[in-house]
This record gives C-alpha cells, structure tokens and sequence, in this order.
C-alpha cells in the first residue's frame, strides 16, 4: 500500500508492505508512538497496559522491533549506560507513524479469539470427579476476583485524568468482563448442582 503525506507542499509518498503487519506489530508501534523506549521498557510497559488483553512476550517485542525497523517503521539508536549493558532505544518513523494512523482508521480489526485452559478442563468435566470439578470452579471464582480487583484499582487510579481516558476504559472493560465470568460461574455452579443433587436421588431410588 501507499502512504503520503504533505508538509509545506512538499507530497512524500511512502509505500509500505503493512499486509505483514499483525496486531502485535501495531500494538509496538502505538507503544512506542508514546514515547521512544528500549525493547525492555517496552516490554515492561506492555505488561502493566495492553497485556490485560493483548500479551506480547519479551522474545517477541525485540523480534516486532528488529522487523518494523528493517521496514523502516521504527529506528534504533545504541545508548551507552554506565552501570548497565548498553541499550537500543527505538523511535517510531513517520512511516511508521503513518502505518499506524492508518490501521487505526481501517473499520475492522481481528477476531477475539483467546485460550482458557480453564475452558479447556471444563470442557472435558465429564471426565473428572465431581469434587475436583468443584474445586476448578473454585479457584477460578478466585482467580477472577482476583483479575476484577486489580483491573478496577487501575480504572480508579485513571479517573479524572483526561489523557489516559481511553486507558482506564479498557481496564473499565476489563472489570466488567470479570463481573460478567463472574456471574456466569454462578450460573454453571447452580446447574452444576442441580444435576449433582439429582443423580444423588436417583442413585437412591
């Protein structure tokens, strides 16, 4: 695709190959549109912000950097440190800041799709005994209570500042989402235990 911009009349047309580009391609780009940062504040960042429910590993946010900046979507410049090794500091390009604007202008994005070993186990519950089954959906209950709570002390710790709005709305999303698994889990361990007291009479009769 081609990409131009237009300063003092001057049109510069870029034409990048941004097919190749996946969501974790534009997450580093957005990061690093922020602020310049090395593959390791990077990662670090990532952690504490989009990992909630975008996870990038380390091995992949230094492999995202190396590529985007052979594109020539991001530049690394070597930073001399005194009491640690050297480090590569990464600027987004106007290339790259362009291919990002772009991607946030397009309507779709990709599909949800996400991996739950909870899920999983739950899946094959036929296999398992009734009491570890309890005990899954036990640890799960806590596992997200857990997630909602520190998910809502971000959004709380976000309130009222204007320029991380957006921030504390996907936290917001991420508490809701917990409330929702939460309330869904009351669901199946009320049906989980209608069937559990039916089986008991009929074992009985």
């Amino acid at each position: 695709m081609s990409l131009f911009t237009i300063v003092g009349g001057t049109v510069t047309v870029w034409t990048m190959y941004t097919t190749d580009l996946s969501g974790t391609s534009y997450a580093v780009l957005g990061i690093l549109e922020k602020q310049p940062r090395s593959g390791y504040d990077l990662s670090a960042f990532a952690d504490r912000t989009v990992a909630h429910f975008w996870p990038i590993s380390r091995t992949l946010v230094y492999r995202e950097l190396a590529r985007l900046e052979r594109l020539g979507l991001a530049t690394g410049t070597p930073v001399a440190q005194e009491r640690l090794p050297d480090k590569r500091v990464y600027t987004i390009t106007a290339e790259g800041r362009a291919a990002f604007d772009d991607w946030l202008a397009r309507p779709t994005f990709e599909e949800a799709r996400f991996r739950s070993g909870f899920l999983l186990k739950l899946f094959f519950g036929l296999r398992v005994p009734a009491e570890r089954v309890t005990q899954l959906l036990e640890d799960y209950r806590h596992s997200l209570q857990e997630e909602a709570s520190s998910l809502r002390v971000i959004s709380d710790r976000l309130a009222g500042d204007t320029a991380k709005r957006f921030g504390r709305l996907t936290a917001l999303y991420g508490v809701r989402s917990a409330e929702a698994r939460l309330a869904w889990l009351d669901e199946v361990e009320a049906e989980l235990h209608v069937r559990s007291a039916s089986a008991k009479r009929e074992e009985t009769t």
